[in-house]
């Protein structure tokens, strides 16, 4: 029978079929594509192996790599974290592992390595995920508070891993400081560990950052930097006496597993240690830019301009040893970061000068620029070291980070991978 001849009824009754055939097969269609989704791309290779690394650079990244264990690279863009292998290649790889969210968008990521080793996401809609960075296979996933709605993490993602929000680790927990909250979780399984009130009011919070068995805040108003151990959530002894600024000192990653912390207060600078339960007073920690490396604290007259570097006992700040440039060097290094056991120094020609912290004796001396480079002079946005592994995200000098990425970092790839 043609269509022609059918019952007008009939005619509009296929009509109607068929359109509603289209629109749920259109409605299905949007539902798969915008809907809410989580995909898991786990991992089809065995955990790689520790690579340690030779002095010098080693390539330039798109993105900023979160280094664990020296056997893995951790990225973010706004709805992804992924881990490539192995940390020493010059470029990014395939992903080792993947997890992408939609809609939410990736707030802070934070790792614990070790034998249970697990990369930590937090995302806008309040979710915690910790993926087991061995298999990339989610390991737990519990709602947080959130404390924030958006990626910030611009082209590199370097703020998203470097600096994470309100997302901090410890020797024993992960912890989450949010706005009405500070909540410890068991970075193994995401077992709540301990939770309190959010110390102060929301517009006096300070610096916040962790050691590797505290928790510390700075409460503005009262001038004081209170103080949890990080296993029990238990209130500790605050440091009072009219603090106005917290400058932590020597973390691990952004302000997590910090050595110490630099104290302003009316009367100046006061350095603290934190390496252990306490907050026990470190005269060297006082001097601007001092860092820790290997039990040692580091000085210098002027840390952006290093004619001598002094290394002295934390808590009496007897001297241990002196550095000093070679006369052949014109232009003095600054003083650039604390890694494990040296201290790194970084010259205006781009070289990387390491120094042991032990005895201060010279240990490696490399030129960072890379024949396919430019040679020219730039701004660093963060810097971050693991181990043997050094990353500078490199800016456009005296760019305002409110610049467009185009106008902000130094090139398509700003990130400089390279070693100690």
């Amino acid at each position: 029978m043609r269509w022609r001849t059918l019952p007008r009824g009939a005619r509009l009754a296929v009509i109607g079929a068929v359109s509603v055939a289209l629109l749920g097969a259109a409605g299905l269609v949007a539902w798969r594509v915008l809907g809410p989704a989580e995909v898991v791309t786990p991992a089809r290779k065995p955990y790689p192996q520790p690579v340690i690394p030779a002095p010098g650079p080693i390539g330039v990244l798109v993105s900023a790599p979160l280094v664990l264990d020296d056997r893995i690279r951790v990225f973010a863009t706004k709805r992804q974290v992924w881990a490539d292998a192995p940390p020493n290649f010059k470029y990014e790889r395939s992903a080792l592992w993947s997890l992408r969210r939609w809609p939410a968008q990736l707030v802070g990521v934070v790792a614990v390595g070790g034998g249970n080793p697990v990369v930590v996401s937090s995302w806008s809609d309040g979710e915690l995920v910790g993926t087991d960075a061995r298999t990339g296979t989610i390991a737990w996933q519990v709602s947080a508070e959130t404390f924030g709605d958006a990626y910030t993490g611009r082209r590199t993602g370097a703020s998203t891993v470097y600096q994470p929000p309100g997302l901090f680790t410890t020797d024993s927990a992960v912890i989450v400081a949010g706005p009405g909250n500070v909540t410890a979780y068991d970075p193994a399984t995401g077992a709540r560990r301990w939770q309190v009130a959010a110390p102060g009011a929301a517009d006096c919070r300070g610096v916040d950052l962790t050691s590797a068995q505290q928790y510390l805040v700075h409460d503005t108003c009262a001038g004081i930097v209170r103080r949890f151990d990080a296993a029990t959530g238990t209130a500790l002894p605050d440091l009072d006496g009219g603090v106005t600024a917290v400058e932590p000192v020597s973390c691990a990653v952004g302000h997590s597993r910090c050595q110490g912390a630099r104290l302003t207060r009316p009367a100046g600078a006061e350095g603290r240690l934190l390496t252990g339960p306490d907050a026990e007073p470190s005269p060297p920690l006082a001097a601007p830019g001092a860092v820790l490396a290997g039990g040692i604290a580091a000085t210098a007259p002027d840390p952006a301009a290093v004619t001598r570097l002094d290394g002295r006992d934390p808590h009496t700040g007897e001297l241990r040893w002196t550095w000093q440039p070679p006369a052949a060097d014109t232009t003095p290094p600054r003083l650039l970061a604390a890694s494990g056991d040296r201290v790194l120094l970084l010259a205006p020609d781009h070289t990387l000068v390491s120094i042991s912290a032990a005895s201060g004796k010279e240990l490696s001396r490399a030129s960072l620029q890379l024949h396919y480079e430019p040679d020219t002079a730039y701004d660093l946005a963060q810097v971050h070291t693991s181990g043997r592994y050094l990353v500078l995200v490199r800016t456009i000098p005296g760019a305002p980070v409110t610049a467009p990425d185009d106008d902000y970092y130094l090139s398509p790839r700003p990130v400089l991978l390279a070693a100690s």
